[in-house]
């Protein structure tokens, strides 16, 4: 053989193990990007707020959190369910609106099951931007002061449109961390949840 033509074939196969080389690294990459499950799970914490009205004092922030899992549907949008728990809250009424109302004091605590969707865009730096839409089962469960000094409480079972976004840090391909903020829209009974947290792939 020629040496022209061992050049030739030197060249080609080191074209040609470029070329695989290539292939099994965008391969690799790939697998890397899409989990083989798609099934994820997680939790935040944080400040929950109620938008409700005041009496003569209350609180409308208290600590609070959710849990919440999903399965992807595509590498982009998944199907997903949220837990969220809202703390106490407490307000109080002045003697006209506890004359005229009945109710001296009211605790209350919310929780929320939301059943929806997730959508992520893949951002620059392994930054993940999230965005969330569905509706949600609430309970609130209220501890009444009457004014004649009687006490009862109501669980009060209800239903909402749920929006969130968020924004996620891939730290591994298994486990990203999370800026999230959650709205359960229900007029003057809204509520809000602002957390930071954590969730694992598989």
């Amino acid at each position: 053989m020629s040496t022209t033509a061992q050049s030739k074939m030197s060249k080609s196969l080191s074209a040609l193990v470029a070329a695989l080389s290539l292939v099994s690294l965008s391969a690799m990459a790939q697998e890397r990007q899409s989990s083989p499950e798609g099934i994820y799970f997680g939790g935040t914490f944080g400040v929950g707020a109620a938008q409700w009205e005041c009496g003569t004092s209350c609180n409308r922030t208290t600590f609070s959190g959710k849990f919440f899992g999903g399965k992807r549907m595509t590498p982009g949008l998944a199907a997903e369910v949220n837990y969220m728990m809202f703390g106490g809250l407490d307000r109080a009424n002045d003697t006209a609106t506890a004359a005229a109302t009945g109710v001296s004091a009211v605790r209350q605590k919310m929780r929320a099951l939301t059943l929806g969707i997730n959508w992520e865009v893949e951002l620059l730096n392994d930054f993940t931007n999230q965005l969330r839409v569905g509706w949600a089962f609430t309970r609130r469960a209220q501890n009444i002061a009457y004014a004649n000094g009687n006490t009862d409480r109501v669980n009060d079972y209800g239903s909402a449109p749920y929006l969130g976004a968020g924004l996620a840090f891939n730290v591994t391909r298994e486990f990203k961390m999370l800026s999230n903020f959650d709205y359960i829209v229900k007029g003057h009974e809204s509520y809000y949840l602002f957390s930071i947290g954590g969730a694992l792939e598989f």
